[in-house]
């Protein structure tokens, strides 16, 4: 009877114990469920407040002059816009604020109740002050402790969650549900605080900076650890609610904040309010759909745990009955030494990896062998991998063999996890050394230089020794490309950044900007004279010849020098060396120059003067004038050419050649240019609409080599072609001869233009490098011959011209002469067989509304036949 009754009493026990524990985690599990539906609940409500910042900072923006100029906004286009942008910045208050009531609403009965309830009462508070034209700064920081409280709460409820054991679906749920919150978290403070980095008195701003940086920065490595570890749904909903439209706008804004702190356009400011609003209501959205998989997954343990335990009581039921019958016969024998075994069994699957004695029937005693086998092969596997843990991967131990075959596939593992260590960091050194080294030269790229020279402008100032900066400028180089061919071009540029570290001090650093361009790094630099005569020893190294198989080429070098002072940072010392370099080009190449006074003042000026078209841009004081261009075979005006002008205040009406060199030593040249194609086209548009004789003109428009050069040249083209309406035949894209030379892409751009059915022109023809050789090449319509070649007396001159006109015509492109002022001019252009012509003896450029077109009896002519 006790044989019988221990066992059953122990089983029955057993049974009770397991009731117990799987009661226990439905209870947890149930716990757990509604600490995440609190934290999912407390996380809206969170986003809601947080979202309430940015249109109370727009509110201050529209009613506040001093706060518009904080952004570098211009108060009085926010005063004009403020009756229009004011309504819309109100409703989306409005409709933020009903979002978090509602959020608070929805945490009724909840464990998040509480807490949403005092959060509402804070908010409300603040809404009075806000509304009653409170401090913004007292606003802006009460918010944000706000905020900072709901996410503390809400990381307290997770916590709270993963304290029930979790199961692994649900841990890996709630894990989830964590990072996305991070990740939301610092996304709804991120444009609040950049905001208020740029709006807020200045205590409060260099504060909100600090933080704002680091919700920046915060937010995109939630954004990447949720990426990276999340599950597949999370990640899937993640990525939908983050990479829209909205996303994008808010990133790219916050983005150039973020690494170059750049002022804040009146557009960027209101399409920051309107898309940070979108995005993040996409991101809590997305937040609430890992919530609710979360809670699922937490419940789940506890219907499994209802269901384990009908399943146990049944078994539990069928055990007795076989206990009952078999025990009295087994205990004997078996039960004793397989309790024993079970127990070390136990304590080995605890990780206790004990000795395991043996005892009992012959099958027990093999299966004590066995787990004495299996508990030393485990003790070798946990030393191997403690070993790797501690960073030991040198080590004889992690190369001795396991027994076994379970054994030897895990000594593979951990030998393929060592590999793939040892293959990780030469992939991160390589691929460090590949971000900041140029692949053609292996010197340090633009953007190591510009790190070198940071750095060696920090030692300069605990040292106080002056850092000297040498831009190197490459001249002929585009003829040897030319000549040759790129692999020789790249083969010479080798040679020449070879000699120039071989000409430099052994703590000086040569670095490749891009192209033909090349700086040196001199630190310290003793004085001028000193980097001067480098200069020099330079010139000499890069001019000696350079064979290239079995050919010789030489190239050239201009040199501009800049030494740094107090207040230097590594852009300006660039920007000053390259000012530098750009008078020597202008010397007559191969000559050092110093940056001085006047180039100090001319780079001053210059930049009043970008700051000027900036505000030129957006004030609407750029206009076109136009210039007819006529046909020479008939008389008639065949299309204009449009000619920028500024309308600037206090000066009148400044000419191109005044402002247009300053625009193009930056991408404000780009802004010019897309502003007047789009300008241009749609003046064709109006003359089409309103008929008469403007209707059906072709215009060209003159487009700069940086703008060429640029990805978004197309984009711009076509844009402006859509909205007008107007097909691309009738515009024609005017280039200089020098832009062919200078950008390596031009030949690209130009014959994807002409795929849109644009026409090209090489302005000035005859004034740079092109040859008339090179023109069955070039992706080009049109030479439009320069004014020089035109007025300059002489029968040269004359030949000159009739030559040009005629290769142009043998290789099917049209020609157009410029400078056209005299009858003499006009017939002797004729006699040539010239298609077009403009100039001041037909009519002057004028504004668009002064435009009459001119006709002039010429001799019949006939057309070129074979202009495209």
């Amino acid at each position: 009877m006790a044989l019988v009754l221990v066992p059953v009493l122990g089983l029955v026990s057993v049974v009770g114990v397991v009731v117990d524990q799987r009661r226990d985690v439905s209870v947890a599990a149930e716990s757990a469920a509604a600490q995440v539906r609190a934290a999912v609940l407390l996380d809206t409500v969170r986003g809601s407040v947080a979202q309430e910042v940015v249109p109370v900072l727009a509110q201050s923006v529209l009613s506040e002059p001093t706060t518009a100029s904080a952004l570098g906004l211009d108060a009085s286009s926010i005063a004009g816009i403020a009756a229009l942008a004011g309504p819309a910045i109100t409703q989306q208050l409005h409709s933020v604020q009903t979002a978090t009531d509602e959020a608070v609403t929805a945490t009724t009965g909840t464990p998040a109740a509480a807490e949403a309830a005092a959060a509402a009462r804070t908010v409300a508070a603040l809404r009075e002050s806000a509304t009653a034209g409170g401090d913004a700064t007292a606003t802006f920081d009460s918010y944000r402790q706000v905020v900072a409280d709901l996410t503390g709460q809400v990381d307290a409820h997770l916590d709270a969650a993963r304290d029930q054991s979790l199961d692994g679906p649900g841990a890996r749920a709630v894990a989830d549900l964590d990072r996305a919150q991070e990740a939301a978290t610092y996304a709804s403070l991120e444009v609040p605080l950049y905001l208020g980095s740029v709006s807020l008195d200045a205590a409060t701003a260099a504060d909100a900076r600090s933080s704002f940086l680091q919700a920046w920065g915060g937010y995109r490595a939630a954004d990447a650890d949720l990426t990276a570890h999340g599950g597949a749904d999370a990640v899937a909903g993640w990525r939908t609610a983050t990479t829209g439209d909205a996303g994008k706008q808010v990133d790219e804004i916050t983005n150039a904040a973020a690494l170059s702190g750049s002022a804040l356009s009146l557009p960027q400011f209101f399409t920051l309010t309107t898309a940070n609003t979108a995005r993040n209501a996409a991101i809590r959205g997305a937040v609430v759909e890992i919530g609710d998989r979360a809670v699922a997954a937490t419940s789940r343990p506890a219907r499994r745990a209802a269901e384990d335990l009908r399943h146990l009581l049944l078994a539990a039921l069928v055990l007795l009955v076989v206990t009952a019958s078999v025990m009295v016969v087994v205990h004997r024998f078996i039960a004793r030494p397989l309790h024993r075994l079970a127990a070390q069994a136990e304590a080995v699957r605890d990780g206790e990896l004990l000795d395991v004695a043996e005892g009992g029937p012959r099958e027990v005693r093999t299966v004590a062998r066995g787990l004495a086998a299996t508990v030393a092969s485990l003790r070798r596997v946990r030393a191997q991998a403690q070993a790797v843990a501690d960073g030991e991967i040198t080590s004889d131990l992690v190369r001795e063999p396991l027994a076994g075959s379970l054994g030897a596939v895990v000594h593979a593992s951990i030998t393929q996890m060592i590999s793939a260590i040892h293959e990780r960091e030469r992939l991160q050194a390589s691929m460090a050394h590949q971000a900041s080294h140029d692949a053609l030269t292996e010197l340090p790229n633009r953007a190591e230089a510009l790190v070198l020279i940071e750095r060696a402008l920090h030692r300069s100032a605990r040292h106080d020794q002056p850092v000297g900066l040498l831009f190197v400028d490459l001249d002929h180089f585009k003829q040897v490309n030319d000549s040759y061919g790129h692999a020789a071009g790249d083969e010479l540029l080798r040679v020449v950044s070879a000699r120039m570290e071989a000409t430099v001090r052994g703590g000086d650093a040569v670095c490749r900007l891009g192209g033909d361009e090349f700086v040196v790094v001199v630190e310290p630099a003793e004085d001028h004279r000193q980097l001067v005569e480098l200069g020099e020893r330079l010139i000499a190294a890069v001019s000696a010849p350079v064979l290239l198989g079995d050919r010789t080429a030489r190239v050239g070098a201009s040199i501009g020098v800049a030494v740094s002072g107090a207040q230097t940072t590594s852009e300006r010392l660039l920007q000053e060396a390259d000012a530098a370099a750009y008078r020597a080009k202008g010397s007559g190449r191969g000559v050092v120059e110093v940056f001085d006074d006047e180039l100090r003042r001319e780079l001053s000026a210059q930049a009043e003067t970008e700051e000027a078209l900036r505000e030129a841009l957006l004030g609407g004081e750029l206009v076109l004038h136009y210039q007819p261009v006529l046909d020479l075979a008939t008389g008639g005006t065949a299309g204009v050419e449009a000619l920028v002008r500024w309308n600037r205040p206090g000066h009148g009406l400044v000419p191109p050649d005044e402002f247009i060199p300053t625009a193009e030593r930056s991408d404000l040249i780009c802004d010019i240019g897309r502003w007047a194609l789009g300008r241009a086209l749609d003046q064709l548009s109006w003359w089409d609409t309103a008929g008469g004789e403007l209707a059906g003109l072709t215009v060209a428009v003159n487009i700069s080599g940086r703008h060429l050069a640029a990805r978004y040249l197309l984009d711009d083209v076509a844009d402006a072609l859509a909205r007008s309406g107007i097909d691309p035949s009738r515009l024609t894209l005017e280039i200089t001869e020098t832009v062919l030379v200078d950008e390596p892409t031009a030949l690209d751009q130009l014959n994807a233009l002409r795929q849109f059915g644009v026409r090209i022109a090489i302005d000035d023809f005859g004034t740079g490098y092109t040859s008339i050789g090179q023109l069955p090449r070039l992706p080009v319509d049109v030479l439009k011959i320069d004014r020089s070649f035109v007025s300059t007396p002489g029968e040269g001159h004359a030949d000159l011209v009739r030559l040009v006109i005629s290769a142009a015509h043998s290789f099917h492109l049209g020609v157009v002469a410029e400078g056209i002022e005299e009858d003499g001019q006009l017939q002797s252009l004729i006699d040539a067989s010239c298609d077009s012509g403009q100039g001041f003896l037909f009519a002057r450029p004028v504004d668009a509304a002064d435009l009459a077109l001119p006709r002039r009896k010429v001799s019949p002519q006939p057309p070129f036949a074979g202009a495209r």
